[in-house]
């Protein structure tokens, strides 16, 4: 028997909304959806796995107060209380575990992507008190054994803690875990019917992964770093049937980097889902020079109904810069073969991107205007830790304005490496970017065509007017003339 068996562990996922330096704009990120966490998902199999007994509080999609939540705590009664970090939510996220550990004064565990690159300024704040620096996998469990055992938390890799007086220890990396014997997300804690995206068809939604890390070298994603490991297809597949069957979800979004890297792996997943007959429909995200013809047929003959294109920018030497191997043509290529095979096509543009000026931005928007797209989504560039964009940034400046963000609670802007354009502009144009991509009468006229339900229907609504009558909306017509 395991030495955590029998621990109570809460998982706390806090609600969030808008900060200043995230990428999207208030309103859409307001309307995109709600999404399950699926690194705590993961961190909750993790747990179960090792003998732990788990609550999963979404606060955030089961629209919970903190008094609310805090009840709940106290009547499970946690030995410990986990959280993910992400760095833009830094300050909402510890806004909540200070409040929770002022009410419920057990010892607070973080993780996340965060907190490989500032463990020791995050443990710098007293209300938390260990950290998983990397995959938890292996990690959490040993450090859990550990502690009810009473050994010595500096012989646990990918870790860190802070030791009675004071001292704060990092520890070396993990080893990356066997992504095949990693535990299934423990969907069974949730209520599945809550999650949707703004596009998604069905209620029981979720999120998913097939592989983790990138091979490709893009200066804006910092998955780039890391290894890419595939699960395989009997893997892959066995957790959609669960995720079907067990717990009634018809409808994933598949959250790898890039899907369809290699295609013969894809094809094998298509295939299992239509021999084990899963009535599922999914979406996934990949770049057009990893498609192909058979792969297109395999995945609408599997139910893929959308797949996102990272487009970023319709700017040759920008996308050189960005390090994206694409061209100009090939989006056009691609988009089109994918609607033609009846996969929806989402594309991912940024605004403020390195050497970015009104011109380029025009370029942009005229191209995503052209690749006749099913959605768009318009995002400001922020440069993001341990990204090569944020290096570029260090460089730039000499300031390391994420950990001073942390440290110091400096709510500034993060400026954009070999960009002179201001956070207004940026802001005004990634707006502008919106408006002329979603009122075009044209594209309404096959929106409304194209609603399923209701509730898509009230969601695009909801949207559409928020859009239009904010107080952040473009205020004057600058660039209107880019689809002249």
């Amino acid at each position: 028997m395991p030495a955590t068996d029998g621990l109570k562990v809460a998982l706390v996922y806090p609600p969030y909304g808008p900060v200043r330096n995230e990428p999207g704009i208030k309103t859409v990120k307001e309307n995109y959806g709600i999404f399950p966490s699926l690194s705590l998902l993961y961190v909750a199999g993790i747990l179960e796995r090792a003998g732990c007994e788990v609550l999963f509080i979404d606060a955030h999609a089961e629209e919970l107060s903190l008094e609310s939540t805090v009840e709940k705590l106290r009547a499970f009664g946690p030995d410990y209380i986990g959280y993910t970090i992400t760095t833009y939510l830094f300050f909402q996220t510890m806004d909540w575990i200070k409040a929770i550990r002022e009410e419920v004064d057990v010892p607070t565990i973080v993780g996340g992507v965060h907190l490989s690159i500032y463990p020791r300024e995050t443990l710098g704040y007293a209300a938390i008190d260990y950290a998983v620096t990397g995959e938890a996998e292996k990690a959490l469990p040993e450090m859990l054994s550990a502690l009810v055992t009473g050994r010595d938390l500096s012989q646990v890799a990918g870790i860190a803690f802070r030791k009675p007086e004071g001292e704060i220890v990092v520890t070396p990396k993990a080893a990356d875990c066997d992504v095949n014997e990693a535990p299934f997300p423990a969907r069974h804690l949730l209520d599945n019917s809550l999650y949707f995206s703004f596009i998604s068809k069905y209620k029981n939604f979720s999120c998913f992964i097939t592989s983790r890390g990138c091979p490709y070298k893009c200066i804006f994603c910092e998955q780039g770093s890391k290894a890419f490991r595939a699960r395989t297809p009997q893997n892959v597949v066995d957790e959609l049937e669960l995720s079907h069957y067990e717990y009634g979800i018809r409808e994933f979004d598949f959250f790898d980097s890039s899907f369809t890297i290699r295609k013969d792996r894809v094809i094998a997943i298509c295939d299992e889902i239509k021999r084990r007959k899963l009535d599922i429909v999914w979406a996934a995200r990949t770049r057009v020079d990893c498609i192909t013809d058979d792969v297109l047929k395999a995945m609408r003959s599997a139910g893929c109904t959308r797949i996102y294109y990272g487009i970023e920018s319709g700017n040759r030497e920008i996308l050189a810069t960005l390090k994206k191997s694409t061209s100009l043509e090939m989006y056009h290529e691609v988009i089109r073969r994918t609607r033609e095979n009846g996969i929806h096509t989402f594309g991912y543009f940024m605004v403020g991107n390195p050497y970015e000026t009104e011109a380029t931005i025009r370029q942009t928007i005229r191209l995503a205007l052209s690749l006749d797209l099913d959605y768009a989504q318009f995002s400001k560039v922020t440069p993001m830790p341990a990204t090569e964009m944020y290096t570029l940034l260090l460089k730039e400046t000499g300031r390391d304005y994420w950990r001073e963000h942390i440290v110091n609670g400096v709510d500034h802007g993060i400026p954009r490496p070999l960009c002179n354009m201001t956070d207004e502009e940026i802001q005004r144009w990634t707006r502008l970017a919106y408006l002329r991509f979603y009122y075009r009468p044209s594209y309404m006229a096959r929106a409304l065509g194209r609603l399923k339900s209701m509730d898509e229907f009230k969601r695009s609504a909801s949207t559409a007017f928020q859009m239009l009558t904010s107080s952040e909306r473009v205020g004057d017509d600058a660039g209107m003339e880019v689809v002249a």
